[in-house]
């Protein structure tokens, strides 16, 4: 997760309590205070400032506590008091908040949540109420040149797409130029996904995993674990009806984490687990694997690769850039067949 091209927009994350949206939000912010890469591997454009106002936790001993594990520069992060910027309503205020983002020359604002900091005439489930309320602060940013990272919750009951999964109007999400959301790792319990919704300004950005965790004196923080292949969708959707395709989902990306496996080797180990050849392939496209086919000292060698995974050099036949060797490749695709159900699917 990165902050969207241009630092002039508002952008939206959206989580259910308790899996970390406060903590994601605040490791960004410690991120850029001292110009550290984003947990992407994107640059930073800092270091730069930024503003947190966050109506649920306490500003001294929670939210600045938050900031200290992933080692932000306090200086740089402002949190407003309660009695100060907790109380303000937007957009009837948006004059007090364009002082502080000011005052603190912010790239980036949190408002954690933002229901929380809406006028009370504002209806958060009409898209025309929403859209005269953040439109204000849309040309916020773009004046003063930072990102606004509106928080919000998802609704109670599981939506089918994570465009609609969101509290409240899509006008929200319309108004927004790039969203995230959180939900629990469909393959692995223990984890977090944070997917990408929708981005108007640039690709799609690769899914996340993450676990909340606690540091050595007790402080809750965020340990990040890579890519992962779940898409939003896919994480509103969950693990799923079949508790056998959600094991296949977790046998596969056990056997893959650590890199490419040859798929007579993953048929082997899954053989010993007894899952059946269908559902195997349903738990592989679930997880979008990647097959490649390579020949190899005459012998055809099928690949399955998690996204971002590439095929290690061994895995290649050395290569004579004056040989044409399409006609020997040729001749070793009629002699040599496959070898399991999973190769005659990669065919």
């Amino acid at each position: 997760m990165a902050l969207p091209p241009g630092a002039n927009k508002l952008a939206l994350l959206e989580c259910d309590p308790g899996l970390g949206k406060s903590l994601i939000a605040l490791d960004l912010c410690a991120r850029l205070s001292r110009g550290l890469p984003f947990p992407d591997g994107a640059p930073s454009p800092g270091p730069a400032n930024s503003l947190v106002l966050n109506a649920e936790d306490g500003p001294a001993d929670t939210v600045r506590a938050r900031l200290v594990s992933p080692g932000a520069d306090l200086n740089r992060v402002f949190v407003p008091s309660a009695g100060h910027l907790g109380a303000i309503r937007l957009p009837g205020q948006i004059r007090r908040l364009e002082d502080a983002i000011t005052a603190a020359a912010a790239r980036l604002v949190v408002i954690d949540p933002l229901l929380a900091f809406l006028d009370s005439n504002v209806s958060s489930g009409s898209d025309q109420s929403v859209r005269r309320a953040l439109e204000p602060l849309a040309e916020l940013a773009a004046r003063l040149e930072c990102v606004i990272l509106l928080i919000r919750h998802l609704i109670k009951k599981g939506a089918k797409r994570a465009v609609y999964s969101g509290a409240g109007a899509i006008g929200l999400l319309g108004l927004c130029r790039s969203a995230w959301l959180v939900g629990r790792d469909p393959g692995h319990p223990g984890q977090c996904v944070l997917a990408q919704v929708k981005n108007n300004l640039a690709p799609q950005q690769t899914s996340l995993a993450y676990q909340v965790a606690s540091d050595e004196g007790g402080a809750v923080r965020l340990s990040w674990h890579g890519t992962s292949p779940w898409s939003a969708d896919q994480v509103v959707a969950g693990p799923g009806r079949s508790s056998a395709r959600v094991k296949a989902r977790a046998f596969l990306m056990g056997l893959l984490k650590d890199g490419p496996r040859l798929v007579r080797d993953i048929w082997a180990e899954a053989q010993k687990q007894n899952f059946a050849l269908r559902t195997l392939q349903r738990a592989r496209d679930d997880l979008l694997i990647d097959r490649q086919c390579v020949t190899l000292d005459g012998r055809r060698n099928n690949w399955w690769l998690l996204p971002g995974q590439r095929l290690p050099a061994e895995a290649y036949p050395p290569v004579d850039p004056e040989a044409d060797i399409s006609p020997w490749l040729d001749r070793l695709e009629e002699k040599y067949g496959h070898l399991t159900p999973l190769d005659d699917d990669d065919a």
